[in-house]
């Protein structure tokens, strides 16, 4: 598994990119309300996003503490963003569970092991409260077709093991590719909106 905060101490960290994912940005907007949690949130600026889309407030994890601190430092003036460091996968059974309205979802599923993806799919459900929801931005062919595509991270998926994995603990109710994104990224990422089971 990555050293997530050595890469942070080299200054290894090519998923930064000084800014937030550029769907979150890019008008019409997003509508959202309440408090919303980002995983893997890095230095905070998807977070920050969120709050311009309209959240109450932000809880942004990381499980590398240099993230939260840098993160820390450069958000310091927005009372609504809290940065916490932390591992995703104990959130069912932490003082977390339960507290979220909407979960935003860029880079933190790619980036884990795919033998965890049904521990983050649980994580995330038990971080949400009845119905809420999933935003996620997810990275679906990071390499190349003549690329080793079980190489990462990031690990790509399928539509087919996203709903597998979701569909027990989520509805979908919608998905599209994202309004803008990355350079290098154009055709390789789905936005999709889940619902949580009541």
């Amino acid at each position: 598994m990555t050293d997530w905060q050595k890469q942070y101490e080299i200054g290894e960290t090519p998923w930064v990119k000084g800014r937030p994912h550029p769907h979150l940005t890019t008008p019409p907007g997003l509508k959202i309300h309440g408090r919303w949690l980002v995983p893997g949130c890095g230095l905070g600026h998807d977070a920050a996003a969120l709050i311009d889309c309209g959240a109450d407030e932000v809880v942004g994890l990381d499980i590398a503490p240099l993230a939260v601190e840098q993160a820390r430092r450069l958000w310091q003036g927005n009372p609504l963003i809290i940065f916490e460091s932390g591992d995703l996968f104990t959130l069912e059974n932490g003082p977390l569970a339960g507290t979220f309205d909407g979960v935003w979802e860029h880079t933190c599923f790619c980036a884990i092991p795919p033998d965890r993806r049904k521990d983050y799919v649980r994580s995330v459900a038990a971080a949400l409260k009845p119905d809420g929801h999933l935003l996620s931005c997810f990275y679906l062919r990071p390499w190349d077709p003549d690329e080793d595509q079980t190489q990462g991270p990031p690990f790509g998926s399928t539509l087919e093991e996203l709903d597998a994995l979701f569909g027990t603990d989520f509805i979908l109710e919608k998905e599209f590719p994202p309004t803008s994104t990355f350079d290098g990224r154009e055709g390789r990422e789905l936005i999709r909106c889940w619902r949580k089971k009541a």
